[in-house]
């Protein structure tokens, strides 16, 4: 059995719950569409297009979209994910625990020693 489903063994947090509560997480709010709509607009103007986001207080907005039952199952597998759909599911599985009242968890105590997948190389121009 691997890391991350013992885990949720022993916690008793059931996979289900997990993606409801992605999904709750990651919803974008109003805020999160200001944030968009001010990254958008930072991008059309020419004077600050060569500014960072953080130096104009921009911040980041949610993703808007949890993980899905597929990416669960594929964590309960042990196969290799995202950091992305990791920290999702951290922030998941750290919300079902502060429900239950227990302490929150880290990347180590869910995934273990199993390897985060590594997307397509960029092409050196």
């Amino acid at each position: 059995m691997g890391t991350f489903k013992q885990f949720l063994n022993d916690k008793q947090v059931n996979p289900e719950t997990l993606v409801r509560l992605s999904s709750q997480l990651e919803a974008r709010s109003e805020d999160d569409r200001k944030l968009a709509k001010q990254r958008s607009d930072k991008r059309r103007d020419k004077e600050k297009q060569g500014k960072p986001y953080a130096e104009l207080g921009i911040g980041k907005p949610k993703s808007g979209r949890g993980v899905s039952v597929q990416q669960v199952n594929a964590a309960l597998e042990d196969q290799p994910l995202s950091p992305k759909v990791r920290g999702k599911l951290v922030r998941a599985v750290n919300a079902a625990l502060g429900k239950k009242g227990g302490p929150a968890a880290d990347f180590k105590a869910l995934f273990g020693e199993v390897p985060a997948r590594k997307g397509a190389a960029a092409k050196a121009s």
